[in-house]
């Protein structure tokens, strides 16, 4: 089990951004640079690098989130490669799995900020189905969005981080599989915040005691043990009010950032090409993490992305997505556009499926779509937009 300090400014702005009034959730990268080079908030790294998230720019979204670290420099020492040594890796999906036969509270966390966490819980949920997992909570759902079970999927009022594509697809494939989805986010902050979201959780088990949760959290959220900012976080207070040890996975410490310097030292080591847990080879233990403050049952290492059709790996789900490319010779407004992919069947209100922004004619980037019909909409600078229907084989 682990624990992580985190900045608490960041886990104060969530609540407070529900509040604010944003229409137009997905910008080009030139306007989102602007906003960086001109906004004077403290987090302002923090949000950009969200916004590159929806209007899906990975990379740029790591290297915005690692801008408020100009002087890290992590680098691997020899303790670093003895503690390495000894533990041998295992697939951490098939883990999970087995795992989560015999749980009945499976808490994953995530960074806002890398929505290759929110594919990889979307890619557990049909076998967690399969083993009477019934409720997926979201820190990230507003309660007010009282419709998304019946509706199908968020819109973009359903909260904060979900208008980002691929949290908004983790939500429409819980939903067709059949799961409850609901929200448990609370008002106010520190420790009123954690007791809040262990209550609203606890109010589902009251109501369905043996009711089996995935519950996906945001970065210390995931902590079972004590906390320096709130005493317990979510995780621990739910364990404290329901007398239930949840399955804690910390799948945010040890995953690539922008840069090697800013790297995990077990992250440098690891170098698979799949997703791992580490067990200790002396007493098979699993691994934890390095850090006093976080303490969970054990924390995954992400490989490195890897580019396949110009997006990052990890966005084709195995190819469960098809990739999609719009001809240049078809876009009649200017370019740099935005293009947003949305379900034929879905509201113009709907979280796109995926966003991407074709910078010039002649490096046009596919989109990574489900197979299905779509809308496709494209967006200039100057918000004249452009309409093009589509079918997905």
């Amino acid at each position: 089990m682990k624990q992580i300090g985190i900045n608490f400014l960041l886990l104060l702005l969530p609540v407070l951004s529900w509040a604010q009034a944003e229409p137009q959730p997905y910008r080009l990268s030139a306007q989102l640079q602007t906003q960086v080079a001109t906004d004077t908030v403290p987090w302002k790294h923090q949000k950009a690098a969200w916004d590159y998230t929806y209007m899906g720019d990975y990379f740029k979204a790591l290297q915005t989130w690692d801008a408020q670290y100009p002087t890290m420099n992590r680098k691997v020492t020899a303790q670093d490669r003895a503690t390495f040594a000894g533990y041998t890796a295992k697939n951490a999906k098939e883990y999970l799995l087995t795992r989560a036969a015999i749980e009945q509270l499976f808490i994953i966390n995530e960074a806002h900020h890398n929505p290759r966490h929110r594919v990889f819980t979307q890619s557990l949920l049909a076998d967690l189905y399969k083993q009477g997992y019934r409720y997926l909570a979201l820190e990230a759902l507003v309660q007010a969005d009282s419709l998304i079970n019946q509706r199908g999927y968020p819109v973009i009022t359903s909260g904060y981080y979900t208008k980002e594509p691929q949290f908004g697809n983790l939500i429409r494939e819980a939903i067709r599989l059949g799961y409850i989805v609901f929200g448990y986010d609370t008002e106010g902050n520190g420790k009123d915040r954690e007791t809040g979201q262990g209550r609203n959780i606890q109010q589902v088990l009251q109501k369905d005691p043996k009711a089996k949760i995935i519950i996906h959290c945001g970065f210390d959220h995931v902590n079972e043990g004590p906390s320096q900012a709130w005493e317990k976080a979510m995780a621990g207070r739910l364990k404290e009010f329901t007398g239930i040890d949840p399955f804690t996975v910390d799948q945010e410490d040890y995953t690539e950032t922008s840069a090697t310097h800013y790297d995990s030292p077990f992250f440098q080591l690891s170098q698979l090409s799949y997703p791992a847990i580490y067990v200790r080879n002396d007493n098979g233990q699993l691994f934890t993490g390095t850090s006093n403050n976080r303490q969970v049952d054990v924390a995954m290492v992400h490989p490195k992305t890897k580019l396949v059709n110009g997006l990052p790996d990890w966005i084709w789900m195995n190819g469960q997505r098809k990739p999609y490319k719009v001809s240049a010779n078809k876009i009649t407004i200017d370019l740099p556009c935005l293009a947003l992919a949305y379900k034929a069947t879905e509201s113009e209100q709907a979280v796109p499926i995926d966003v991407v922004e074709f910078s010039n004619r002649t490096s046009v980037l596919p989109l990574a779509l489900p197979r299905g019909e779509y809308r496709l909409v494209l967006r200039d600078g100057k918000d004249k937009t452009q309409e093009l229907q589509m079918k997905v084989k």
